[in-house]
């Protein structure tokens, strides 16, 4: 095997890969979190899902997720974090307050 290989990744694919990812991960969550409520074990709204993204936000906050010798490298990689985890639970809570349980 050659060790001078350059090995190329495919932007477009490796954001196609992790959006799906996504998505499955949410509607699974989505899944789960419906059958929580209707076995009465939590109430299902937008508060509870706000409650949960600022657990997990705090995990992260505390957590060092990586291990840089850079302080400026860690920073920035929380910030995505925390950055996509908003989102991912902003689009949650919007499809809670879309599509309430019957």
């Amino acid at each position: 095997m050659d060790e001078e290989q350059d090995v190329e990744l495919d932007p477009v694919a490796a954001v196609a890969r992790i959006t799906a990812l996504e998505m499955l991960v949410r509607q699974m969550m989505i899944v789960q979190l419906r059958i929580l409520d209707r076995m009465g074990e939590i109430k299902l709204d937008p508060a509870y899902i706000k409650g949960m993204a600022e657990a997990y936000s705090e995990k992260v906050d505390s957590s060092p997720i990586i291990e840089s010798n850079w302080p400026e490298v860690n920073y920035a990689f929380k910030v995505n974090v925390l950055h996509n985890l908003e989102r991912f639970f902003d689009e949650l809570e919007k499809h809670i307050r879309e599509h309430p349980a019957p």
